[in-house]
């Protein structure tokens, strides 16, 4: 039979450890909601920029009667930023295109190893092509755009940026999984509940 005092360690040492684990859990999620949001305010910026270029050219073509040749350049610099900051923030939310009716119903240590597994074959693929997207950077940074002068890597970097970030949320996954806060199929954020 257990003493007192050692009773309480023992209970302090379980507290002390799930307060450790809730910690850690909170760090993680917190990790992916910011990452969450600032993919999409990426993705709200691109669309914006985007639009007010578009109708700014509506209005300066069918009203003044002129052509305004950088306009057409913006979707180009922005556009790989919105479709990446997307894809960024869907993962982060766990929104990803998944199929999950044969993983649910596996057993628990099974659908573990197979979150592990698929979290980490898809952080190493990321990061390998985030690596590789900085060979492009490398090619593409002498080619300008004609009207704007802008550097085309500027619209390659969103690849690059966009693959790291998968990387890291995939990294974000395995760490949830392995202090026992597996949620493969959950979405971080509610539907309706978020503000900007």
């Amino acid at each position: 039979m257990l003493s007192e005092q050692e009773d309480a360690v023992m209970k302090l040492s379980s507290e002390s450890r799930n307060s450790g684990v809730a910690k850690a859990t909170s760090l993680l999620v917190s990790s992916k909601l910011a990452i969450y949001r600032l993919a999409k305010w990426v993705a709200i910026l691109s669309i914006v920029a985007m639009f007010l270029s578009l109708m700014t050219g509506v209005f300066v073509r069918y009203v003044l009667s002129t052509n305004l040749v950088w306009i057409s350049e913006v979707p180009n610099v922005f556009f790989p930023w919105l479709t990446m900051s997307a894809i960024v923030a869907a993962a982060a939310k766990n929104e990803h295109i998944g199929i999950n009716l044969i993983v649910d119903h596996l057993p628990a240590m099974v659908r573990n190893s197979v979150i592990f597994s698929t979290n980490a074959l898809a952080m190493v693929a990321f990061a390998i092509m985030a690596y590789y997207g900085l060979d492009i950077i490398g090619i593409a940074g002498d080619q300008r755009l004609p009207a704007t002068k802008i550097a085309m890597s500027w619209a390659y970097w969103s690849v690059v940026v966009g693959f790291a970030a998968l990387a890291v949320v995939s990294l974000i996954n395995i760490m949830m999984l392995l202090v026992g806060h597996a949620e493969h199929s959950a979405s971080i954020v509610s539907h309706g509940e978020e503000v900007l």
